[in-house]
């Protein structure tokens, strides 16, 4: 007998360990039919639905099925030259910049070193803060003149 075929007969409160047959009837799946239709992608990004139960999910209804999801964007990647600080330097050194019209990183690399010395607030943790936050980013573009 086909073991796909005879678990698509059944419900899934009579397959799955209880634990998992609650966490999914919180979103009222309580078919294989309805749990195929959400794997993996949406079934990834359910609530309740964490790294493990969503292993242990595969391993009894999707034996030698293996789902990774796509390993997010690096800084690297994500920021541009007019793109925002957020991210790269702490909440605190953000705002002080913000308060004082640096918003992006092409400000910011305008700014530094001479500028961010004379803003108020602005001590060696934010200037090294600052400095790391240059380490993930892509060199600069160099300046072209007319």
């Amino acid at each position: 007998m086909n073991t796909r075929i005879w678990v698509a007969d059944r419900l899934l409160k009579d397959i799955l360990p209880l634990h998992l047959w609650r966490m999914l009837a919180r979103h009222d799946i309580t078919t294989l039919e309805q749990l195929e239709s959400l794997y993996p992608e949406k079934l990834w990004r359910m609530h309740y639905v964490g790294k493990i139960s969503f292993r242990q999910l595969e391993q009894y209804l999707f034996p030698g099925k293996h789902y990774e999801p796509a390993a997010p964007e690096s800084p690297e990647r994500r920021v541009l030259e007019d793109g925002s600080l957020d991210g790269l330097v702490s909440a605190r050194v953000l705002r002080t910049l913000r308060r004082n019209g640096i918003d992006t990183v092409r400000q910011l690399r305008a700014a530094y070193p001479e500028r961010l010395k004379q803003l108020s607030g602005f001590g060696k943790t934010a200037m090294q803060e600052v400095e790391g936050a240059f380490q993930v980013l892509p060199p600069a573009e160099p300046k072209t003149r007319n």
